[in-house]
């Protein structure tokens, strides 16, 4: 009977905080804002971007709306918040001396191509996801859209949209 109410008292200390509670994966959600650059476009862009955290792994999802449709745009997580003064800095890259393109970024995508960008249906409104096989830290701060110019890529172009991460 002693020994039972050992294991209990230590069961007890356990559950009053020595041992960490399951947390699960950390999400951050974030409202799009139109940027200068979509403005001068004529473009009243909003939206939700989630970013989530987890094990091994990071997913961004977003849904855009106020593009125009049939449009393909850029998408990805950038690196600075989108009051700095290049809204949302540069592409976010898991190792920042590494190439500047999926793996080493996340790119979102309407497809399971993670090049292929999201493409805004004929209402104006894009999905798009991503996931990298990489926890991002925390300079992981913001999704930013981009317009594709003529002859232009998936690979950026000017900013019209952007979503802060906290």
């Amino acid at each position: 009977m002693r020994a039972l109410t050992w294991v209990g008292a230590a069961l007890m200390i356990v559950g009053a905080g020595a041992m960490p509670a399951f947390a699960g994966p950390a999400k951050d959600r974030a409202a799009f804002v139109t940027l200068a650059d979509g403005a001068a476009m004529g473009l009243e862009i909003d939206g939700i971007a989630t970013l989530t955290r987890g094990d091994a792994e990071t997913r961004v999802k977003a849904v855009v709306r106020g593009l125009e449709p049939g449009v393909t745009y850029a998408a990805h997580l950038h690196n600075a918040p989108c009051s700095a003064a290049n809204p949302g800095g540069g592409h976010y890259k898991d190792d920042p001396a590494g190439p500047g393109a999926p793996p080493n970024e996340l790119w979102l995508s309407s497809t399971d191509d993670p090049t292929a960008g999201i493409v805004a249906n004929p209402g104006g409104v894009a999905s798009g996801r991503g996931s990298a096989e990489w926890v991002a830290r925390p300079e992981a701060q913001a999704v930013v859209i981009h317009f594709i110019p003529p002859g232009g890529s998936t690979a950026g172009g000017p900013k019209i949209a952007c979503a802060d991460l906290d």
